[in-house]
């Protein structure tokens, strides 16, 4: 039985992506850069013990080729780009090197790299079931701390150091579960303002959290505060929704993160044509860019058949014939 608050945090999660993808002011950003542990929170709660191959089958159907397969069609659909605009010579640079081992420079094509985080979160599921099947996952707090201590750049070593930072977050999902958690909050309005406020206060002293480039912030142990205080901020909101039309919509965008993943710079960027300076006119109006881009998601995904949908996520094991 699906749980309607984590179909609801998953999209509350992912229009954050969108909102921090529009070229939103870093004063902004600094704070909502502690979001992805939630996303590692949900999946360690939904996390089922099951056979190792059978478990592994699962990673490489749900994340590792939507990654091959989106990663390769964005790379295309920026180099056509490329080739009516001249912007860079070099688009596929970077293309092994991030199918390979994960490497996100800055500099690669834009609408590819929010797709490093399909990567890590393999590479991540991957340990946690090692670490399950070994019985080791009482180590991965430790693991995860040491990581978050000494490593303060992204490598080319398949984005493990990423994988055992965020996996603190999927063990105590995964331990919440077991312990009778069922995604209620009791005054659920009282947690959202105090973890909101620990935010502010941990993103004021800690500064941006770089997921993609290991980069914690000034004072790497911190990063954990904001992390899990995000993990409380989503959670309270989910349960203060009351509104059935507003957990739609929601609900909506949740049950498709890896199609937006994929396309929520691709599909706004189609009438990049209708603008004579898009970019300017995407850092000078980020909150009506974001706008625009929901409203195209929304109607896309409300209105495209869901095996369309799927095709385009490289979800292939999901389609379904008529």
């Amino acid at each position: 039985m699906r749980i309607r608050e984590i179909d609801i945090s998953r999209g509350i999660l992912i229009l954050i992506v969108v909102f921090v993808h529009s070229h939103i002011p870093y004063s902004i950003v600094v704070y909502i850069s502690y979001f992805l542990s939630t996303f590692m929170f949900i999946s360690g709660y939904l996390y089922k013990d099951e056979n190792f191959s059978v478990k592994l089958k699962k990673i490489v159907l749900n994340l590792w080729i939507p990654f091959v397969f989106l990663s390769s069609i964005g790379y295309v659909i920026f180099y056509i780009i490329n080739k009516n605009i001249g912007y860079s010579d070099d688009v596929f640079s970077s293309y092994f090197n991030f199918l390979l081992f994960g490497y996100a420079p800055i500099d690669m094509p834009v609408n590819v790299l929010p797709l490093w985080y399909l990567y890590m979160f393999a590479i991540a599921e991957v340990l946690f079931l090692l670490f399950y099947k070994l019985r080791l996952i009482h180590v991965i707090p430790l693991l995860s701390i040491l990581t978050t201590l000494f490593v303060h750049k992204q490598t080319y070593f398949f984005k493990i150091e990423i994988a055992l930072h965020g996996l603190l977050w999927f063990y105590l999902g995964f331990l919440v579960k077991s312990k009778g958690f069922k995604f209620k909050i009791k005054k659920s309005e009282l947690i959202f303002i105090i973890s909101f406020v620990i935010l502010i206060i941990i993103g004021g002293i800690n500064g941006l959290n770089d997921w993609r480039d290991s980069n914690w912030g000034e004072y790497p142990i911190l990063s954990y505060i904001g992390e899990g205080s995000f993990i409380l901020l989503v959670i309270s909101f989910s349960n203060m929704i009351k509104k059935e039309g507003i957990k739609r919509f929601f609900e909506l965008f949740g049950r498709y993160t890896i199609f937006i993943l994929g396309y929520h710079m691709i599909l706004p960027g189609f009438f990049a044509p209708l603008l004579k300076d898009p970019l300017s006119f995407v850092e000078k109006y980020w909150y009506i860019y974001f706008l625009i881009s929901t409203t195209i998601l929304y109607y896309f995904l409300k209105f495209v058949p869901k095996n369309f949908i799927h095709l385009l996520s490289g979800q292939f094991h999901l389609l379904k014939s008529d």
